[in-house]
């Protein structure tokens, strides 16, 4: 129900009850990847860098290690349509190898996105039924290395133009979302359920053109957005004194190639309260990927912050093994 539906359900640009515009700027980390650069930075400066690297390979063997680097982004909604531009949305993960030769595994990604989304109601009757459509244009680069310690001695920019495979695509979502007409009298005349249904990446065709606005010449196209599938439900109990209290559910990126069903379900609850029209907030928690998850927001006028944890799940379908971040939102909401 605000500038968020845009890429999470834009059917529910539909349901905005007043215009926004958002000026954001996010970030993301695990908490362990600082003290993960500052060893990597004493093992360049070592006498020996060859084995200062095999011994910081080997001694992080099983781990994980994220970053969503601060990017900015802007979004202006209004009932029924929404724009956004996202100039550089930077993510990496490093992973260091369990078995095998000691070798560290790096993924990163660079997606400019310009998005345009429309919704409209189809009924009202019998419920209340919306559909919207984002259009989605991204430019991604996209970079996939496995190094050795005597790669990291050579090579002092891992993550170099040269490296980088890129494109240019076009594809949209598209969402509905349903809401039942709440009875007038009984139990569930206290209870407002929603539902939701969203398909990602309708298309998913791949890339049209390189403009080399990252990469340093054409090394084939990125990994693909891949299509996918997210449903989900909302249940909104009765308002008591300052609280609004909604309890939610939903399986995400049904048809990804790495998906399972623990990876993909998400539970949780999430507790609004509003003193007055230029201070609010909200208190999050739940379970994400079956991992603990948990979130804030506040907002003191045009200023608002939302803090958060969660996890992603990087083990395999026999061996859990969770990459917790911690993310931090700051932004101007009009």
């Amino acid at each position: 129900n605000d500038h968020n539906a845009l890429f999470y359900n834009p059917a529910g640009l539909k349901r905005l009850k007043k215009g926004e515009m958002n000026f954001f700027l996010k970030a993301a980390a695990d908490p362990d990847i600082k003290d993960l650069l500052d060893d990597i930075e004493k093992a360049g400066d070592s006498a020996s860098e060859s084995q200062a690297y095999l011994d910081l390979i080997n001694s992080k063997r099983d781990k994980h290690f994220a970053l969503r680097a601060p990017s900015l982004g802007f979004i202006w909604a209004r009932p029924d349509w929404a724009v956004a531009f996202i100039p550089a949305d930077v993510s990496a993960d490093i992973s260091f190898q369990s078995g095998g030769p000691p070798l560290v595994d790096v993924r990163a990604y660079v997606d400019t996105t310009l998005a345009y989304g429309m919704a409209w109601d189809i009924t009202k009757t019998s419920g209340h039924l919306s559909v919207g459509t984002t259009a989605k244009l991204i430019n991604r680069a996209f970079v996939d290395k496995s190094l050795s310690s005597a790669d990291l001695v050579v090579d002092d920019d891992i993550l170099g133009k040269d490296d980088a495979k890129e494109g240019l695509t076009l594809d949209f979502d598209v969402g509905f979302l349903w809401s039942w007409d709440r009875p007038t009298s009984g139990f569930w005349k206290y209870f407002e359920p929603t539902a939701g249904l969203v398909v990602r990446n309708v298309l998913d065709y791949g890339y049209l053109t390189n403009l080399e606005l990252v990469a340093d010449g054409d090394f084939g196209d990125p990994e693909d957005l891949q299509r996918r599938i997210d449903i989900g439900g909302a249940v909104k109990l009765p308002d008591w004194s300052i609280w609004k209290t909604t309890l939610t559910a939903e399986v995400k990126d049904i048809l990804h190639d790495n998906w399972t069903f623990k990876k993909g379900y998400h539970i949780g609850a999430e507790f609004l309260w509003e003193m007055n029209s230029w201070w609010s907030g909200g208190w999050r928690v739940g379970l994400n990927q079956g991992h603990f998850t948990a979130g804030f927001t506040g907002q003191l006028w045009a200023f608002k912050m939302d803090l958060a944890t969660y996890t992603n799940e990087i083990g395999t379908r026999s061996h859990s093994n969770e990459s917790r971040l911690y993310m931090l939102t700051a932004s101007m909401d009009f």
